[in-house]
């Protein structure tokens, strides 16, 4: 029985270009014995929309799962092949109170809802520039992160696109950091944080509309203690993004923070990061903390790749999308690069065979 999963893992790989193993359809057969729910099983599962569809598709043909009411159950047959392999259901064991980040969002509770308050009439996230949003406890939760990493207080801080977040104003809103420069292609966004900043009388942060794609002028690269991004996770956004971000480093110790999905990117994307983040760039993976960044459903979604390659056309209703939160820190000999991003058409760096949600 065991080789039917190797044969999916392969169909589903030849047709998603996608490096898939047994192991990838164990945790698509685990998620399908708690939940119905595509979006949820892919939650579950840590697999790419991509893949997860496809092997889904292949589990369906094989006679092991069944579509009803645009849910997802395993069949008579599909229940006895996870019993025989001895699969186990899907189990979470996260923490309630911190959602599994370690850092509860609630530390200072009058922040949160001051920030709460501020961003209410928050701008929308776009499908233009692959916009969504985390809720206001994750962001909180980053900024009290960088703290309790000593990045924060009295630090130069650079934040790089992903303002439909909130990140820089709610580093900026706490008035430990020195200085806060807030970069992103939306003007909404770059409008909405220097109408709070005014109102505020907050003077050390700013918000500048910038196309990542485009160069750093020589006074941003090496001024900067700390950089938080969120980037699309195509190789291209890759150096786009992080790259430039580390070029702005002022030295060793200095500390960068990005998210990674399991949603758009494969373990395999992962390592070519990791790898690229170490061997290139001189930099060291500090923490990973998975499932840090919950994402508040777009209202665009029905129009991605996603939706149109899902097994069912059911629409997400309950948070499914998540990343992991990266931190990284140079070291002795560290380099970023700070190039033009040339000859591309801009959502060309949003979606490859791995990428669905834009």
């Amino acid at each position: 029985m065991i080789e039917i999963l190797e044969k999916i893992a392969k169909e589903a790989s030849e047709k998603t270009n996608i490096k898939l193993y047994r192991r990838s359809v164990e945790r698509i057969l685990s998620a399908l014995q708690v939940t119905s729910d595509f979006w949820k099983i892919v939650d579950y599962a840590d697999q790419p929309v991509p893949a997860a569809s496809e092997i889904i598709k292949l589990l369906i043909k094989e006679g092991y799962v069944t579509v009803e009411n645009e849910e997802l159950y395993l069949t008579e047959k599909g229940l006895e092949l996870v019993k025989e392999l001895g699969i186990p259901p899907y189990v979470d064991y996260t923490c309630q109170a911190c959602e599994g980040r370690g850092i509860p969002f609630y530390a200072n509770i009058d922040w949160y809802r001051a920030f709460v308050q501020l961003t209410k009439d928050r701008p929308k996230a776009v499908q233009e520039y692959d916009q969504g949003s985390v809720t206001p406890e994750t962001t909180v939760s980053r900024v009290l992160f960088l703290d309790s990493r000593e990045d924060l207080r009295d630090r130069e801080i650079l934040v790089m696109g992903a303002e439909d977040d909130l990140t820089g104003l709610a580093v900026a809103l706490t008035g430990l950091a020195k200085k806060v420069l807030i970069l992103d292609i939306d003007e909404r966004a770059i409008e909405f944080d220097n109408k709070i900043f005014k109102e505020l009388g907050i003077n050390n942060a700013e918000a500048r509309v910038f196309d990542l794609r485009n160069p750093f002028p020589e006074e941003w690269i090496g001024a900067f203690d700390v950089f938080i991004t969120d980037p699309p996770e195509t190789v291209k956004a890759f150096k786009a993004f992080i790259a430039r971000g580390i070029s702005a480093l002022k030295g060793e110790g200095s500390a960068g923070y990005f998210g990674l999905t399991l949603r758009d990117s494969s373990i395999n994307r992962w390592q070519q990061f990791q790898r690229a983040l170490i061997n290139d760039y001189g930099m060291v993976i500090t923490d990973i903390i998975q499932d840090f960044n919950a994402y508040m459903n777009w209202e665009y979604h029905d129009q991605t790749k996603a939706a149109q390659i899902s097994p069912v056309k059911k629409s997400p209703t309950d948070i499914w999308y998540r990343s992991a939160w990266y931190r990284i820190e140079a070291l002795p000999g560290f380099k970023g690069e700070n190039v033009q991003i040339k000859d591309e058409v801009f959502r060309e760096l949003y979606l490859d065979e791995e990428g669905s949600t834009t």
